[in-house]
């Protein structure tokens, strides 16, 4: 799925020159459930960010689909990420001014996906996370757990091969965070490639394998 080889990613000012990530090898393969741990600052959401095509490392490579994409231009990377990443984010970022079903309508819109095959696959995904019942709602007619179901419903229905989730329950208190997991796991369990940046033992316990960071460094790559 996704390989790395000394990806470094330092950040420059006039001033100070700060080095987030120092030479970092990872690999992950197709259908695993990755946690990427370690305490603030150490680089996991830099990771994240180089890993979706957010963008570019200074140094190193990285492979998906075994393709070399770490020095593609911002255009290529639009492009070559589109239909293979989903993301999900700790705010949810979903569209105050759309429904639950034209937030997660619009994913496929930017695919190019025809009307009636478009209105299928909201449905489905919407039986999916539960959330039915909401298709009319708006983001702030929800619960935390709800608009991160959402969020989640709209990464994926486009069908890509890899999920990026960052803090997914950060956001939500406990009983919440518990029903975003069992989603997570749900997808992985049907074949979804999932990395995930966490500080919770507990969400990292869903993983096949738990890879900490320290410094911007791979310092433990640990399977469960």
């Amino acid at each position: 799925m996704l390989r790395t080889e000394n990806l470094t990613k330092v950040f420059r000012t006039e001033e100070v020159e700060t080095t987030a990530l120092n030479g970092v090898n990872i690999e992950v393969k197709d259908g695993e459930f990755v946690a990427i741990m370690g305490p603030s600052g150490c680089g996991k959401s830099t990771l994240l960010s180089l890993l979706g095509m957010l963008d570019n490392p200074t140094g190193g490579h990285y492979f998906l689909d075994g393709e070399e994409v770490g020095h593609l231009r911002e255009k290529d990377r639009t492009r070559f990420r589109k239909g293979r990443i989903g993301f999900v984010f700790q705010s949810f970022n979903l569209i105050e001014e759309l429904t639950v079903e034209e937030n997660i309508d619009l994913q496929l819109r930017y695919l190019g996906i025809g009307r009636k095959e478009r209105r299928e696959r909201v449905l489905d995904i919407l039986r999916k996370v539960n959330l039915s019942q909401r298709a009319g709602h708006y983001p702030h007619q929800l619960s935390g757990g709800q608009q991160q179901r959402v969020a989640i419903a709209r990464a994926v229905v486009g069908k890509p091969k890899l999920i990026l989730a960052d803090e997914p329950t950060g956001n939500l208190d406990s009983t919440n965070g518990l029903e975003v997991m069992e989603l997570l796991s749900s997808l992985h369990a049907e074949g979804s490639t999932i990395i995930m940046v966490t500080h919770s033992q507990h969400d990292a316990a869903y993983a096949d394998r738990i890879i900490n960071l320290f410094d911007g460094e791979v310092v433990d790559n640990t399977v469960l």
